[in-house]
């Protein structure tokens, strides 16, 4: 069986010597030792035929070839082979990236996006609660303001009469005058959500009321009075009268201001207006704060 030295057999295919070794160990063909140089690996005819034909390389003859070459026949002395000329080595080209390789930058990449949406959800968050801590301190000394006002309007008032008629104190008593009844009668009356799990009701010209809410009193004070500001456990507002043809009627309307926008939301009509209707109106206003 005629052999021919691996770097011939790679210039008959016209390819490089590593990949003519290569091709070879696809289809588990062994190289032989030369018959007189130990150090040169052949590589047999019909196993050279073999790789050529699943390569679709063509292959001249073999001692024209070998002729051509400067190659003795199998069994004569043979000259060592020389390595390949330069401009037949494969070109280098970095290696691609391997597919476990890519898959980490892409799962890189997304944890990087994922880490800054995090961040600006969380600094969200935080402004958010931040707001809410301020409304809640807003609407708790909102609530102290009708009585302190109240209560110093009653005083400079005492005082300025003690000065100018103290005469007619005894016979005026305890009534309040005419501007602090104005004064009084602009501030609305406050419902808020207490400490203790009870609903408080403060009203501006009789302080402090006792009433249960959703009850025939609750509903009769309502009638009594065209506004009044809410603090329930959810969020806030004001309430108002609808006004028609410059008279109130019994529909009541909420509005907030947020960031210098009025929210106004419908309330219903006065025998309507029971805590879970506030609270929940409360709640729907207060959502515009937090998708703020």
């Amino acid at each position: 069986m005629a052999t021919v030295p691996g770097a011939t057999g790679a210039r008959m295919l016209g390819i490089h010597p590593k990949t003519l070794h290569h091709w070879l160990g696809e289809a588990n063909v062994p190289l032989a030792a030369h018959p007189t140089d130990a150090r040169i690996k052949c590589v047999a005819e019909e196993h050279l035929q073999e790789v050529a034909r699943r390569h679709r390389r063509p292959l001249p003859d073999l001692a024209s070839a070998l002729l051509l070459n400067g190659c003795s026949a199998p069994g004569s002395r043979a000259e060592p082979a020389q390595p390949p000329p330069t401009n037949e080595a494969e070109p280098k080209h970095p290696p691609a990236p391997s597919v476990p390789e890519t898959d980490l930058v892409k799962r890189l990449s997304c944890l990087e996006t994922r880490i800054v949406t995090l961040q600006e959800r969380l600094a969200l968050t935080v402004l958010h609660e931040r707001e809410r801590t301020v409304e809640h301190r807003l609407a708790a000394l909102e609530s102290l303001i009708p009585p302190l006002m109240g209560g110093h309007l009653l005083a400079d008032q005492q005082e300025q009469g003690a000065r100018q008629e103290p005469a007619c104190v005894s016979h005026r008593g305890h009534q309040p005058l005419a501007v602090e009844q104005r004064a009084r009668s602009r501030l609305p009356a406050l419902i808020e959500y207490g400490a203790q799990g009870t609903d408080v009701i403060i009203s501006s010209q009789e302080g402090e009321l006792h009433l249960s809410p959703d009850s025939a009193a609750w509903f009769a004070w309502l009638a009594s009075i065209s506004s009044f500001r809410f603090v329930g456990q959810e969020g806030r507002f004001t309430a108002y009268r609808d006004s028609k043809h410059g008279h109130p009627t019994r529909s009541w309307r909420a509005y907030r201001t947020i960031h210098q926008h009025n929210y106004k939301h419908s309330l219903g009509l006065t025998d309507q207006l029971t805590i879970i209707r506030l609270e929940q109106v409360a709640a729907l206003l207060q959502a515009h704060v937090d998708a703020l």
